[in-house]
């Protein structure tokens, strides 16, 4: 019984290990090292107009070592607009160029100061963005991102229905796999 077993298991590695029926050297996998994330999860801050700070992540999944999708989340807290976004990007030339929508509840005034009221200062805006995330540093870890946006916020004040936004935001690969 066991000279069976050891004979099987003999066969399947002179299997695994004989070149094609074309005579070339047999087919093996790539090395770990060359082989990319397929996924990476970056944290970050960024500034902009007319949100001026903010803090979040950005997921990014790769294909082929090459970056498909993102998604993430942002907070922007601010005495004014105060928002909190969650957006998803696509990326259609595997590059650094993006275009996405986002979903947005802003504030016109945070829930910490006094005269919040948040059935008059809550609202829900969704919005298309489009702009570059650049991969920068070692291991490519670091990501510059650059976006220009518009919300469409259904509110009462016409100066706020279009909201126009540019962001510039750097962050850094805390995880991937």
């Amino acid at each position: 019984m066991n000279a069976l077993l050891v004979s099987m298991l003999l066969s399947q590695t002179a299997v695994a290990v004989q070149p094609d029926s074309a005579g070339a050297e047999p087919v093996r996998p790539a090395p770990p090292s060359t082989v990319g994330p397929g996924f990476r999860l970056h944290v970050g801050a960024q500034v902009g107009l007319p949100i001026l700070l903010g803090v979040g992540a950005t997921a990014t999944f790769f294909v082929a070592n090459r970056p498909r999708f993102d998604v993430d989340a942002w907070w922007e807290p601010s005495g004014f607009l105060q928002s909190y976004s969650a957006g998803a990007a696509w990326r259609p030339f595997d590059r650094f160029f993006f275009v996405g929508a986002r979903v947005r509840l802003m504030q016109f005034q945070p829930p910490w100061t006094k005269g919040f009221n948040g059935a008059n200062d809550n609202h829900l805006g969704l919005g298309l963005e489009t702009g570059v995330r650049l991969r920068v540093g070692p291991s490519d870890k670091g990501l510059i991102s650059i976006a220009l946006g518009c919300t469409v916020l259904p509110t009462q004040s016409v100066n706020l229905q279009w909201l126009l936004g540019l962001t510039a935001g750097f962050s850094w690969g805390v995880w991937e796999r």
